[in-house]
């Protein structure tokens, strides 16, 4: 009988500028951890980046799914132990701290709000998040900036509120290579609109 893993790290990759690098370094901190009961389900499916997270989701085995961009890191030996420890139920948030290539800046600890759907995300990456692997969310693939919002804002809807770490688990690579910095200010407005519409706002 097959083993069921305790946490399943989904991993979606894609073509970037340094992107070797930022896949090594990702899996020397998964190498790092304490905490040993997990799988790495890594993707790379033509497309967005939500279809190719919803494609390492749905690849998931464990009981727990962690999130991980291969940009971003786990930010100490004991990060997936401590998630997993105070991991409640429905999903999870932890702080984190920013790395732009030269040094560790901007410290950010999650809360919830209720305009989160609006842009205003006061959780962070979807690498901060941890959720359970029972029927798990996708995410909306029609969308690419706003899509961890809107995320939020549907996991709410399921489960409440998240459990709050504040700690800081996650490292976010933070550089040119981001989505952010490549959406034209039509597309990113589009995706407020498309919410707006969504959520009857």
């Amino acid at each position: 009988m097959e083993t069921r893993p305790k946490v399943s790290c989904a991993i979606p990759i894609h073509n970037m500028e340094n992107a070797a690098f930022f896949l090594r370094r990702l899996m020397q901190s998964l190498e790092r951890q304490t905490f040993k009961d997990f799988e790495i389900v890594i993707t790379k499916e033509d497309g967005t980046m939500a279809q190719n997270t919803n494609a390492a989701i749905k690849k998931c085995k464990g009981e727990l799914i962690k999130i991980l961009y291969m940009d971003d890191y786990l930010a100490h030996e004991s990060a997936l132990e401590n998630m997993v420890e105070s991991f409640k139920s429905g999903w999870l948030a932890t702080g984190c701290i920013h790395d732009n290539g030269a040094h560790l800046f901007n410290t950010h600890y999650p809360a919830y709000n209720d305009e989160i759907h609006l842009g205003k995300n006061t959780i962070g990456s979807p690498s901060v998040i941890m959720i359970e692997n029972k029927e798990p969310l996708l995410f909306d693939e029609t969308m690419n900036w706003l899509l961890d919002c809107d995320y939020y804002k549907r996991l709410h809807a399921r489960y409440g509120k998240p459990t709050l770490l504040q700690n800081v688990d996650v490292v976010i690579g933070v550089g040119k290579h981001q989505t952010t910095h490549k959406l034209t200010d039509e597309e990113k407005l589009s995706e407020h609109d498309y919410l707006n519409q969504k959520y009857g706002e």
